[in-house]
């Protein structure tokens, strides 16, 4: 399994001036006197200290703020063996190993998507769908049909009667997820919570440029996890 962005978000959760009010200090000038003017070095400090913040925030909630897309990738359908492993599987039955079955049957009509919320189609111009493709045994690739599965609580479901094909490489990442996720294109739709760790943490930075530890102070974790505890995967992906 392999996670990489591919879009990432146009427009940022947070600005540099509800951080300003936020985190109580003058917000410095956006540009110099030169012409044509560029930004100066204290306003791009303070993007970077939100930028910093709002992915360390969506990392460790596996969430996304504003619209982005991102791609996974896999290896082999649910509920298929790993053809990489094939000769541990027979040499497992040979001998007598514990079968797989034993301890109840696992899922095999779901992909679990990491990043969420997922979006079947993006809010943004041109709209980016969802799609899934796969490498087939000939090397091909190959886009899975739309109308086999549904996109419905962050994950992909296969509709009735539908199963997923199992003429597929046997080299990795053969199977690649690129799907749009986040609460919409602007920062208003972004949970207040979320925002709120965002500003918490980049003004955090801010006021402390210099760490004197190793580690974020139990205070500032404390913090960071009140407000995101409600956000984590609950769910054990599948």
């Amino acid at each position: 399994m392999f996670e990489q962005l591919l879009i990432p978000r146009m427009n940022p959760a947070v600005t540099p001036e509800e951080l300003a009010s936020f985190a109580r200090f003058d917000l410095p000038a956006q540009y110099d006197t030169s012409s044509p003017p560029l930004v100066t070095a204290d306003y791009q400090m303070i993007l970077e200290y939100i930028n910093a913040a709002t992915d360390f925030v969506e990392e460790l909630t596996a969430r996304a703020t504003t619209s982005q897309t991102w791609l996974l990738t896999l290896d082999f359908f649910p509920g298929q063996q790993d053809p990489r492993s094939l000769m541990n599987y027979q040499m497992g039955y040979a001998y007598d190993w514990t079968p797989f079955w034993w301890y109840g049957s696992f899922p095999k009509d779901s992909i679990e998507l990491i990043r969420r919320p997922v979006n079947p189609v993006s809010t943004t111009s041109p709209p980016i769908p969802l799609v899934v493709t796969y490498t087939d045994d000939n090397g091909i690739v190959q886009t899975m049909d739309s109308t086999t599965y549904t996109v419905f609580a962050d994950k992909i479901t296969l509709n009735v009667g539908e199963q997923w094909t199992n003429l597929i490489s046997r080299r990795q990442d053969c199977i690649q997820i690129a799907y749009p996720c986040g609460y919409g294109d602007t920062a208003d739709k972004v949970p207040s919570r979320l925002k709120m760790a965002i500003r918490f943490l980049a003004g955090w930075w801010y006021e402390n440029r210099m760490p004197v530890a190793t580690e974020p102070t139990t205070e500032v974790m404390f913090t960071i996890n009140s407000l995101l505890g409600p956000f984590k995967m609950m769910r054990i992906p599948r």
